[in-house]
């Protein structure tokens, strides 16, 4: 087919991080942007070769630019409207993660693209990481047996600093569980289901967090963290939470989001007769089990030069490729509307505990097939 035309709306640091491999991928041509922050698109358009148009409404590109696909990077809480406006007019959709700030919300963009028949991919791409990738590849093949219990430990900064603040208000952004960690609550979903009894559907969450540091005082956030003096801040700088399954398995998330002097995200799988335990920014994944009791079988994963300096080490490029497969094959991707809506329904039950000190159990939305 010839170049995929795609439009991007939202060029804040996400576009601009998925644009430095955008502008690499043969076959794909950058047909128009959008954002409200005329700078700030300014410095979208200098990353591509070619003149792009550049409209301050998403609307008016929707109605200008041809484009058969699009990808969107807007706050969380206009993912639903944007998404469904594009998927309307006819385009293929990435939507950045997380998929929506409400169930409805991820309902409507899943019916959006189905009677339209577009293509929805949602943006979690730890699924495309090569050391996520190789864990579950592991998992998958047996290695370890039936998962049991899944975990990942992610003590890291604040929020950088995003437009108008919308991230440190949990109206807009969702909270810190719904933002931050709706990746993790993503791979505890994949790998819990990747074992050889299959899928693994959340039953129950239980979240206990707070504002204890530095969302307690803004006094304490690094300087040049926020746009305003005082914005609204209410959410979450640290929290346990725990998923049971229906397969008995369960999962634990431990994060941190003041430990400004060092970042650590370890993610383990302990199964019936193994583990797979790595740190993600260690480029390596940890095989224990039979044939490797005392010590570990190393795997070491390799990141082609070019990647390694690319957004989040190549996953996000990883990602577009995939997502371009699927728009000339005309194929539903693996990531679609109904594993984003799965991973968001965690992260509402997770926010909701933390708030309520109860434990929250829901029907988990199954997968399609």
């Amino acid at each position: 087919m010839d170049d995929i035309r795609l439009a991007l709306i939202g060029t804040g640091q996400n576009m601009i991080g998925h644009l430095r491999s955008l502008v690499h991928i043969d076959g794909v041509r950058i047909a128009g942007m959008a954002d409200v922050d005329p700078e700030r698109m300014a410095l979208a358009q200098q990353q591509v070769e070619h003149d792009v148009p550049a409209y301050l409404d998403y609307r008016d590109l929707l109605g200008e630019v041809e484009a058969d696909a699009v990808f969107i990077a807007v706050p969380n809480y206009l993912h639903r409207q944007v998404t469904c406006d594009c998927l309307d007019a006819g385009l293929h959709v990435m939507c950045e993660k997380p998929m929506a700030t409400s169930v409805a919300d991820c309902d409507a963009m899943i019916a959006a693209a189905e009677r339209n028949e577009r293509i929805l991919q949602v943006g979690l791409s730890c699924r495309f990481s090569r050391v996520d990738s190789k864990a579950c590849e592991l998992v998958a093949a047996g290695e370890i047996g039936e998962p049991v219990m899944v975990w990942a430990r992610e003590f890291r900064a604040p929020f950088a600093k995003k437009f108008q603040d919308w991230i440190l208000d949990d109206t807009r952004s969702g909270g810190t569980l719904l933002e931050k960690t709706c990746h993790h609550f993503d791979l505890f979903n994949w790998f819990a289901g990747a074992g050889p009894q299959g899928a693994a559907n959340p039953t129950r969450v239980y979240a206990s967090g707070g504002a204890d540091w530095v969302y307690a005082d803004i006094a304490r956030l690094p300087e040049g963290r926020t746009e305003a003096e005082a914005p609204t801040v209410n959410i979450l700088d640290n929290a346990f939470v725990t998923v049971d399954y229906d397969t008995g398995a369960r999962a634990n998330l431990a994060l941190c989001m003041f430990a400004d002097h060092g970042r650590k995200l370890e993610i383990g799988i302990q199964g019936t007769h193994g583990t797979v335990v790595y740190y993600r920014l260690e480029f390596r994944v940890e095989l224990y089990n039979a044939d490797h009791r005392g010590e570990a079988s190393v795997i070491d994963i390799e990141i082609p030069d070019q990647e390694m300096h690319w957004s989040h080490h190549g996953q996000a490029y990883l990602e577009q490729l995939y997502f371009f497969d699927c728009v000339r094959e005309g194929r539903r991707p693996e990531v679609d509307g109904y594993v984003g809506k799965r991973a968001v329904e965690i992260s509402l039950a997770a926010e909701r505990s933390a708030k309520t000190h109860a434990p929250v159990e829901y029907e988990a939305t199954r997968l399609p097939g």
